[in-house]
């Protein structure tokens, strides 16, 4: 090895000859003439200092050695595609990297659906993607430690959050078909409902204030939502889960319905908000990501604002819907803030 470097246009020529089986055919592969050919793989051979083609026969044929820095050639020629097309996409406005938080009432398959086309869209962009509760979610983007967040505002939006509305999910009571409340007919009155343990999903950081739908004086409080579904399909408690989520359970017959006495038949609604920091600009994917986060029957926000003016809690398990002004009216507020935790 004479120490000179080698260069991608060599090992290009390399591997066509590999893949083509002749110098001649990769000449044709590459629009070059074969000699051409023969000189980038000569000059590659002296500066790894290693033959890669015993020449002997009629068409070459990788030697030990050629088989293995084949391989490595590969690798070198794929991470040098991929600098080409990183480079292309951030001229173009696409990050390289994309921080997302979704509040864990989202559809998960629905998400998990846009993560597999957001893949197949931006390549390139590395997608760091985290799950948290109403304001674990909403503190992200304000820590700028999430560029966008898909969340369950409630109470004062933060001045410093763009809004657009995304939609809306629903939130059932539901409890183990073995729990003594599943044989108890409709609708289940609050003060039965409150003898019985119920699991509840806590916010991980920040102080516990007013909680959403907490009505049992015993309480399991957890921060995961598959731990609190898997509670509940126990037997330990009752307590609510997204109806996307419940879905599975309810169909299997391991969890059953409930219809406590003046709560919605369809399960209290949340209205899911893409948020981001106003001084924050989206690039392409943010922007992408962000549109295709709507759920099916919103309205198309197209990048309205919403600044909440005033929002009062009207009870321990409802919230009166806030005030709002908006630059496109009919989509509904944030709701008012300070739960910590949902039932």
């Amino acid at each position: 090895m004479d120490g000179s470097p080698y260069t991608l246009d060599q090992l290009t020529g390399f591997l066509a000859v590999v893949d083509e089986g002749s110098f001649s055919a990769a000449g044709r592969r590459l629009g070059r003439v074969q000699s051409a050919i023969s000189y980038a793989v000569a000059q590659l051979e002296q500066a790894l200092g290693t033959r890669l083609f015993d020449r002997s026969g009629k068409s070459p044929s990788l030697t030990t050695a050629g088989h293995r820095l084949a391989a490595e050639a590969r690798l070198v020629v794929a991470q040098a595609r991929e600098l080409t097309e990183c480079a292309a996409q951030l001229r173009g406005g696409i990050e390289p990297e994309l921080r997302v938080v979704v509040d864990v009432a989202y559809p998960q398959e629905r998400l998990l659906a846009l993560c597999t086309a957001f893949r197949d869209r931006f390549p390139m962009t590395m997608l760091r993607l985290e799950l948290g509760l109403l304001g674990d979610a909403v503190d992200a983007v304000l820590r700028g430690d999430a560029d966008l967040g898909a969340c369950n505002l409630v109470g004062a939006s933060p001045a410093e959050l763009a809004l657009t509305y995304l939609g809306s999910v629903h939130i059932v009571p539901v409890c183990a078909a073995a729990h003594p409340l599943a044989t108890l007919p409709a609708p289940q009155r609050s003060a039965v409902l409150a003898q019985h343990t119920q699991i509840v999903h806590s916010e991980r950081s920040g102080p516990r204030t007013a909680d959403q739908g907490v009505i049992a004086a015993r309480t399991w409080r957890v921060t995961d939502l598959g731990a609190k579904a898997e509670l509940i399909r126990r037997g330990v408690g009752w307590g609510s889960l997204p109806d996307s989520f419940a879905a599975p359970y309810l169909a299997r017959g391991e969890l059953v319905r409930l219809l406590p006495e003046r709560w919605p038949s369809a399960g209290h609604e949340v209205w899911i908000h893409a948020a981001v920091r106003k001084e924050h600009t989206l690039g392409a994917a943010g922007q992408w990501f962000r549109d295709e986060l709507r759920l099916d029957g919103a309205e198309n926000a197209g990048g309205a604002n919403v600044q909440v003016m005033d929002a009062r809690p009207a009870g321990n398990d409802r919230l009166r819907q806030a005030k709002v002004t908006r630059r496109a009216a009919g989509r509904p507020a944030a709701r008012a803030r300070g739960g910590r935790a949902r039932a």
